[in-house]
């Protein structure tokens, strides 16, 4: 019988053995068996095992990737790309999610850390040096990062590069940065962007004013972040 062995098999999809007779035992892969009883991998289940791979380096949950390899060993692959794009679009949600709740930890991290070296008592643990308790932390700013993956950020700074364009003026203010549009802007779409773009950069705030005359857009932070506003979103004059 022609194919591989599960030595073999394990050789060249990267999982261990022990991986591939998971695999089996869930329904993912079924190799069929020689006369001997051995294992017998066709070219088709190595395929579907490199898919596995890659949906699992995906974050996707063993469920999901059940769901997926049978449209995978079909014949078409537009019902494949549909819904692994649909769970990886669920990923990027829970992601983004999972990252805002890191910053925050991290902050609160941080606090910790500067209360365990504010005092130290001769003695026994107080309510003051940091083990027990923890005294109220300070407001503190946002970090200035963005939680954009790297496929992202190319279409939202087309976006905005887009977005700039059609400004009739921008120009600094003390928090930021203005920028102005013609009253028959397409305010919806503008307010759009600046909600996604608060979305991943939470530094940041968008103040969109509808007035007679116009349109304006503040785009204003901290004052570590001023910087990266008037680079992304300013330019000199007005």
């Amino acid at each position: 019988m022609d194919g591989y062995s599960i030595s073999r098999t394990a050789e060249r999809t990267g999982f261990t053995i022990s991986a591939l007779r998971f695999y089996e035992r869930e329904g993912l892969v079924r190799p069929a068996r020689t006369e001997a009883g051995y294992r017998c991998y066709t070219e088709g289940d190595v395929a579907a095992l490199r898919f596995i791979a890659r949906a699992k380096g995906l974050g996707l949950t063993l469920d999901q990737v059940a769901e997926l390899v049978p449209l995978f060993r079909g014949e078409r692959c537009a019902p494949v790309q549909d819904r692994l794009r649909e769970l990886v679009d669920g990923r990027i949600v829970e992601t983004r999610a999972r990252v805002a709740e890191l910053v925050d930890l991290t902050a609160e991290l941080r606090h910790a850390a500067g209360g365990l070296r504010g005092h130290t008592p001769d003695g026994p643990c107080d309510d003051a040096c940091g083990c027990a308790t923890a005294a109220a932390a300070p407001a503190a700013d946002p970090p200035v990062v963005c939680t954009l993956g790297d496929g992202e950020r190319e279409g939202r700074a087309a976006a905005w590069r887009a977005a700039l364009a059609a400004a009739t003026g921008r120009h600094e203010t003390a928090g930021g940065v203005r920028l102005r549009y013609p009253r028959e802007v397409d305010v919806a779409a503008l307010a759009g962007l600046a909600a996604a773009e608060n979305d991943c950069c939470r530094w940041a705030t968008f103040t969109v004013t509808i007035e007679p005359g116009g349109v304006t857009v503040d785009v204003t932070g901290p004052e570590a972040a001023r910087a990266s506003i008037v680079r992304m979103y300013g330019a000199p004059g007005g």
